[in-house]
């Protein structure tokens, strides 16, 4: 049953609602963040544990979220989940398995997932230290660990302190008078617990994509895939060929059930996934400037229903 609800706030709060779910539309924007307020209670709240290189953001993994709805699909795989950000936007109860080719990463998340109070309590023993990070960064790049536990230490050690979440581990974070991320460290222990929870129920798996979709083709199955961009793959610390895109292309079209690509608006991707059944659904620079070049977009074997902020469908077969 639908019930009216009266609602007295100021306007420049009701404007920002609606710029931050881009919609015109004010008891859509209310709606939304009713139902994310709703999550947050009866689910902990869980966020990725440190910056990392592609992460997506909140407006982007809202839109994967909404066609993995629309798909009608049971089992959400991301077969390129770097900081697991799209299990930040998932409903706890979705059926998910993430994959990611760097052992680092996925060794990372099993221990998490597996030893969460030997984790932080091995993290808790550390300073905030340059000498420590460097020492760290040594027994990464050559592979010098006891225990997975150890490796699971130094790595997130690493991520969290890196500048800007560099694969390279060159710069440490020194923290300034408006951040101090020493006592960041500290106090993000309570984020690592929830994500651990959040795990319980994730399949964490440690394969090139080629083998994750070829096991997960069914018409059931949703792939999100957010592979490294073309021209941005020396970024990564695995580097992602044209080979490797061609490859994806054929097994995405290939895929029995549904999927969302994400992607820069390039004329080489373009080639490889333009069809009349294949839709798009791009991005604004910003939500402020929409005659602004567009940078991002999603690419899907279905059309998702979607309005944009303008009351327009935005949903374009990409040809």
């Amino acid at each position: 049953m639908l019930s009216k609800i009266s609602i007295r706030e100021d306007d420049e709060v009701l404007e920002k609602l609606k710029e931050i779910y881009e919609t015109d539309n004010l008891s859509h924007a209310i709606r939304l963040a009713i139902g994310e307020a709703l999550v947050r209670d009866n689910n902990e709240k869980i966020k990725t544990l440190f910056p990392y290189i592609g992460k997506k953001p909140l407006r982007i993994g809202r839109e994967v979220v909404e066609a993995f709805r629309q798909s009608e699909c049971d089992v959400f795989v991301d077969v390129f989940c770097g900081s697991l950000a799209m299990i930040c936007y998932l409903p706890y109860d979705t059926k998910v398995v993430v994959n990611d080719i760097d052992g680092n990463l996925t060794n990372l998340y099993e221990v998490i997932n597996t030893k969460p109070d030997e984790f932080v309590k091995e993290l808790l023993k550390i300073p905030y230290s340059e000498v420590l990070f460097e020492k760290f960064r040594d027994d990464i790049r050559n592979n010098t660990f006891e225990t997975k536990l150890q490796r699971a230490v130094e790595y997130y050690f690493l991520r969290f302190c890196t500048y800007r979440g560099s694969n390279d581990f060159t710069t440490f974070k020194n923290s300034t008078t408006s951040d101090n991320y020493a006592m960041r460290f500290q106090k993000d222990m309570k984020m690592v617990l929830a994500l651990s929870k959040r795990l319980q129920t994730v399949e964490i798996l440690n394969r090139d994509f080629r083998r994750v979709l070829e096991q997960f083709n069914k018409p059931n199955i949703f792939i999100y895939a957010d592979c490294p961009y073309l021209g941005t793959e020396k970024y990564y610390k695995n580097i992602f060929s044209d080979e490797d895109h061609r490859d994806l292309s054929k097994m995405l079209k290939a895929h029995k059930g549904k999927f969302a690509l994400s992607s820069k608006a390039k004329g080489e991707l373009r080639k490889l996934y333009r069809s009349n059944r294949h839709y798009m659904l791009e991005f604004e620079a910003t939500a402020k400037m929409p005659d602004k070049r567009r940078r991002e977009q999603l690419i899907f074997n279905f059309k998702m229903i979607h309005k944009n902020k303008f009351g327009e469908d935005d949903i374009k077969t990409y040809r």
